[in-house]
């Protein structure tokens, strides 16, 4: 187990942060920059130090004692020396963690003491600011009726020291509550009520990017409902007393494998970790031989053996390393031409190619040798670079089948560089088409249609458009990989998206859906649920369309049918029969149903897609499918919808999406908007009132009918495609 130092006159260059909170009764006086130099050198990375102490505290008694009238609020003067614990010294400022004093009561039902509190409040955080120090460790509120009054000082505080930022020091939960799948019983307390507070503090300071928490790891860990939904929160400090620690065969400090496995998930976020109670702890072990000073640095030593034991980062976090809720805008390739950088990086996913292969190799097995000793016609629409060229030459050599390809594709740079690859390495069983692919005609109808347009929802980069285009050219026994593709969502709680989203302070922001590499999110819905799909070949194009009737000349216009219905009025229309197609087919509407056990506040919902590429060779991006269909996939990372006003949900509650997807034959778009629910009971409620429900989950059942009662809703967003679209 290394040793970890620091030289204080370079920057702090460790990827995982270990600090000391020393005990209050060593800090009477001040502490000189010898005084963090020593604490640093001994492994540390930063030190917890109250601003102020005792003696602040005996002067601000005194004065508070001098005025009798209660309501008059004392004058407090700012603290001076020695009232002080350190000194300004730029060099170890970033060494420092400011600890606001822990009996001031921002929350007091006393205004006096609510009052001179506030005062005291923002004298620290100004001295800790004069001081270079970046962050001030806040104790939380106290009493749950009285959060508006801390979130006000807060915010009030916030906005005097403009250069200091706010970590509020809270319990996971309230003590007592335990995980049920341990071997104690839980007590009948609320596992949600701390997260509640601290929520209500967030909204109240209005999400400001200068709060965050600074969570106490208890003794014995909360359910993993609570863990999930503070690992969403802004969480810059992890206290850890080394009172909670277990001693191993050899005396030495260590965690119970249930606090490993929660460090080892919130260590992705990387906050800094502040070791507590140190001391008292090491007197208190009597089984350790080791000398005092050793003995209290196991603590430390054990803490960066953690970090060296971390699991190993899964190929979606190595591929996305430094993009962790980024956002960025879905590619329209049908608009844009890429640049040879971002094809680099799609081809640098051997998992989907190894897919697309196996998939081509099925459909070409299936087909066998053209009986007229003619090659199987193989198209890759939009080629780019030519990986799916290659997938398809290599399927076919292993199947025994001979083709020819055709690589269409409408960027001219990438068919100057498809040029060169038949050049050095296709030669001639390869034809380089540079058109759209929808304005393609060849010469020969295609047996089998290849194409990677798919997008983070599966149909957002308009892949259904493009292959409507060029259908024509297949043969009508053809195949098309791949065959279908679905979009699947579910509701999630992220602060620090909402946050980053808001902070542009831009209205089309907030109606544009985001491709984001999800790390501070946590999932409200207890399932994810398909919103639709789409079919390739698709039924509705060609000499021989299958259309509902309504879709003939002189039906009603702008009916939905989203290809998962039966439509028993169809017409089977003739070469010559008109029809007024346009893009209409390809329009979706679903609306789901999302039941949610317990409380959180949704901030938007996040998309994925499955593919069926031919057969039983699928790919998918949901979190509980992709090890099954396409484990260490990385191509995709999935895409957020962002709701403009958060949405407070309570226990038992349901969520209600309604997800469309547009057209007007120039362009495409998605609107979206989200209903809340409340399930109350209604004892004598009968049965078949049409808003009554058993329960809010299969796990809660319960024999009393429930009614739902609308808690609020979203604006609809990106109405008329009026802030996003894909253009066609």
């Amino acid at each position: 187990m290394a040793e970890a130092s620091i030289d204080p006159g370079k920057p702090m260059s460790p990827q995982y942060y270990v600090g000391l909170q020393p005990e209050l009764s060593t800090l009477d006086t001040a502490i000189d920059s010898d005084g963090i130099l020593s604490t640093v050198t001994d492994g540390y990375d930063v030190l917890s130090v109250p601003i102020t102490n005792p003696h602040f505290r005996s002067r601000v008694s005194r004065i508070s004692q001098s005025v009798s009238d209660p309501a008059i609020v004392p004058h407090i003067a700012p603290p001076i020396y020695p009232e002080v614990n350190f000194a300004p010294n730029s060099t170890y400022a970033q060494h420092v963690l400011g600890m606001c004093a822990k009996w001031i009561e921002l929350d007091s039902t006393d205004p006096r003491i609510a009052g001179v509190s506030a005062q005291i409040l923002k004298h620290e955080l100004s001295y800790a600011s004069f001081c270079g120090l970046s962050y001030v460790i806040v104790p939380g509120p106290t009493r749950r009726n009285n959060v508006a009054l801390y979130a006000e000082s807060l915010n009030a505080a916030l906005a005097a020291v403009p250069y200091i930022n706010i970590i509020v020091h809270l319990a996971m939960a309230e003590t007592g509550v335990e995980d049920p799948s341990g071997p104690d019983v839980p007590a009948p307390v609320d596992a949600m009520s701390i997260w509640d507070i601290w929520n209500s503090v967030r909204t109240i300071c209005d999400y400001t990017s200068r709060l965050s928490v600074g969570l106490q790891l208890p003794a014995k860990l909360p359910p993993q409902t609570v863990v999930s939904r503070w690992f969403a929160e802004p969480i810059t400090v992890l206290f850890i007393s080394a009172n909670i620690f277990l001693s191993n065969p050899k005396g030495y400090p260590v965690l119970s494998k249930a606090h490993q496995f929660l460090l080892f998930k919130y260590m992705k976020i990387k906050p800094y970790t502040i070791l507590q109670d140190v001391r008292e702890a090491t007197q208190i072990r009597t089984s350790s031989k080791l000398s005092s000073k050793q003995d209290e640095r196991a603590y430390l030593i054990y803490m960066r053996h953690l970090h060296t034991i971390l699991p190993s980062p899964t190929a979606m976090e190595k591929f996305g390393r430094g993009y962790q809720d980024y956002l960025q805008n879905p590619l329209q390739p049908l608009r844009d031409n890429l640049e040879s950088g971002t094809y680099e990086v799609f081809e640098k996913d051997p998992v989907k190619y190894a897919q697309y292969e196996k998939a081509i190799f099925g459909a070409l097995s299936e087909r066998g040798p053209n009986p007229y000793g003619q090659p199987v016609i193989v198209a890759v629409v939009g080629a780019g670079r030519g990986p799916l060229i290659a997938c398809a030459l290599r399927a076919s050599e292993r199947a025994k089948v001979p083709i020819f390809a055709y690589a269409v594709e409408k960027n001219p740079n990438a068919y100057t560089y498809l040029l060169q690859r038949k050049k050095l390495q296709w030669q001639s069983n390869v034809e380089i088409v540079f058109t759209d692919m929808r304005s393609w005609n060849p010469t020969h109808k295609v047996d089998i249609m290849v194409s990677e347009l798919l997008g983070s929802f599966g149909d957002n980069e308009l892949s259904p458009e493009c292959l409507d285009g060029v259908q024509c050219v297949l043969k009508s026994n053809g195949i098309m990989i791949p065959q279908s593709y679905s979009s699947h969502f579910i509701p999630a709680m992220s602060p620090k998206i909402f946050s980053s989203i808001r902070s542009q302070n831009k209205e089309d922001i907030m109606n544009t859906p985001y491709v984001v590499m999800l790390q501070a999110v946590d999932l409200l819905g207890m399932e994810i649920k398909q919103a639709w799909e789409f079919r390739h070949p698709c039924l509705y194009i060609g000499a021989n369309a299958q259309w509902p009737a309504s879709h003939r000349i002189g039906g009603p216009q702008h009916q939905r049918y989203d290809g998962l219905q039966n439509d028993d009025s169809t017409a089977t229309v003739g070469r010559d029969t008109p029809i007024d197609i346009g893009n209409e087919h390809n329009n979706r509407h679903v609306k789901a149903r999302f039941s949610i056990e317990s409380r959180g506040v949704m901030h938007g919902f996040v998309g994925y897609f499955e593919s069926v590429l031919y057969g039983d060779v699928e790919i998918s991006t949901r979190p509980d499918t992709i090890n099954k269909k396409s484990k260490d996939m990385v191509s995709w990372f999935p895409i957020w919808f962002p709701i403009s006003t958060p949405l407070y949900v309570p226990d038992d509650a349901e969520i209600e999406i309604s997800v469309w997807r547009k057209t007007d034959n120039r362009k495409v778009w998605y609107e979206w908007s989200v209903e809340t629910f409340v399930l109350v009971p209604v004892p004598g409620l009968g049965s078949d009132n049409r808003d009554s429900i058993a329960s809010a989950s299969p796990a809660r059942a319960t024999s009393t009918p429930t009614k739902r009662v609308r808690l609020g809703c979203s604006k609809l967003h990106n109405p008329g495609g009026k802030y996003s679209s894909m253009l066609l």
